[in-house]
């Protein structure tokens, strides 16, 4: 049998680099510890390709190689959605909506997949439209919580 697998969301256009990846090399480590693998959407996408800032047009980098253009992106992200057993999201501190993020969520919420999102209790801009409100299953305001409720809904 193998481990459960927990997909990483959250914002990477517009980001700091060690802000985008971080908090997911952390999450990784503490849900392997509990038996849980991960997909991290970063994986193959080193700073020195993007830059301590991470831009928000595609065409910027898509010269990198085929996960750096929309159909690579597109297709990794969604794939990766698809053979997940839930997904951990990150909107903590956003001040402006992710929209790749939302898409992840719109996938996993057809694909009836479970959704730990860590987010503020108010003020995050991902709370102003009930559509994006409703594919946020379970709420916490910690990515500590976050990852615990994970761990519980997959049984580890």
């Amino acid at each position: 049998m193998r481990n459960p697998l927990v997909y990483l969301a959250g914002a990477i256009a517009d980001m700091n680099y060690d802000s985008a990846t971080d908090w997911r090399w952390e999450a990784g480590t503490l849900l392997n510890a509990r038996s849980i693998e991960v997909l991290n959407p970063m994986r193959a996408k080193p700073k020195s390709a993007l830059g301590a800032t991470i831009g928000n047009n595609f065409h910027d980098y898509e010269h990198r190689g085929a996960f750096f253009t929309s159909r690579g992106i597109m297709t990794r992200d969604s794939t990766d959605v698809r053979r997940c057993d839930a997904l951990l999201v990150n909107l903590l501190g956003l001040t402006k909506p992710s929209l790749g993020t939302v898409m992840e969520l719109g996938w996993a919420y057809i694909l009836n997949k479970p959704c730990v999102v860590a987010i503020e209790a108010s003020g995050n801009p991902h709370d102003n439209h009930p559509m994006i409100h409703e594919a946020m299953p379970f709420r916490v305001e910690t990515l500590d919580d976050a990852i615990d409720a994970v761990a519980i809904i997959l049984g580890r």
